[in-house]
């Protein structure tokens, strides 16, 4: 007759090690001298499906993954081939350091530059709020400097087709009996690209014509209101010269122009 209780051989079990010594707990085992197996069925299962992980990642490494994502074994792979997957691999894990050596470095620099200009301000009682401007931080010596440059993403929102439709008016009005290129121009400004944006630059160089026209007005101010910022992007960037007549050169960290 079985006993009533029943401890799982596993150090590691989970709970109370003392189960009812039944075949809903422990699988038979007909080699055990009560006919169950030294392990519950949890701690056993658990055991299995370890083995079966370790056995297929074990299998995984195995074979190697080609540009379908098919697995090819590894005796079906060319040296030549392993060869050139361990040089790339290196390339680019050797790459995704330098990067984070890099992108640390700047986020260290800009958090440094932007203490230096509060401590500065302190001199003169001035407490700065927001984002801060461009601004070039010389060396004593004046052979280095560092350059921070905000650039700021503009986008037009509806009002810009509004502003277009007054401007369409201005030149019904004005090319009545005048040249057709004028029109060729404002419609190269409100021209799209292939992906479907706007050339910000050319639309806001239309503020700069001295028309007069309140019609056209009207349209500039339209545009105006219609520009929104996005968001920023700041560019941190180190120069050098020889001396106080030499060009200023940029220290690039711009792997391509290494």
């Amino acid at each position: 007759m079985l006993e009533t209780k029943k401890k799982c051989a596993n150090k590691d079990h989970i709970g109370d090690p003392l189960l009812d010594a039944t075949f809903d707990n422990f699988y038979r085992d007909t080699k055990s001298s009560d006919g169950m197996g030294s392990w519950c069925k949890v701690c056993q299962n658990n055991r299995d499906d370890s083995k079966k992980k370790t056995d297929e990642k074990m299998n995984r490494n195995d074979f190697m993954v080609d540009g379908q994502g098919r697995l090819v074994h590894l005796d079906n792979v060319k040296e030549i081939d392993k060869t050139r997957d361990d040089l790339v691999l290196k390339i680019v894990d050797n790459a995704r350091k330098v990067q984070k050596v890099m992108s640390d470095f700047k986020e260290t620099f800009m958090d440094e530059i932007e203490a230096f200009v509060y401590l500065s301000a302190q001199e003169y009682d001035v407490k700065l709020g927001g984002k801060k401007g461009n601004l070039t931080l010389y060396s004593y010596d004046m052979k280095y400097k560092a350059t921070v440059q905000i650039s700021e993403f503009l986008v037009f929102d509806e009002r810009l087709q509004i502003a277009k439709k007054l401007i369409d008016e201005c030149l019904n009005k004005w090319t009545e009996n005048g040249r057709a290129e004028v029109r060729t121009i404002i419609n190269d400004a409100f021209a799209v690209d292939q992906e479907g944006r706007i050339n910000t630059r050319s639309i806001l160089s239309l503020r700069r014509h001295n028309i007069t026209d309140p019609l056209w007005q009207k349209a500039m101010t339209a545009i105006s209101d219609s520009l929104q910022v996005t968001g920023s992007k700041s560019y941190f960037r180190i120069y050098e010269r020889t001396g106080p007549e030499g060009r200023w050169q940029n220290i690039t960290l711009d792997m391509a122009a290494l």
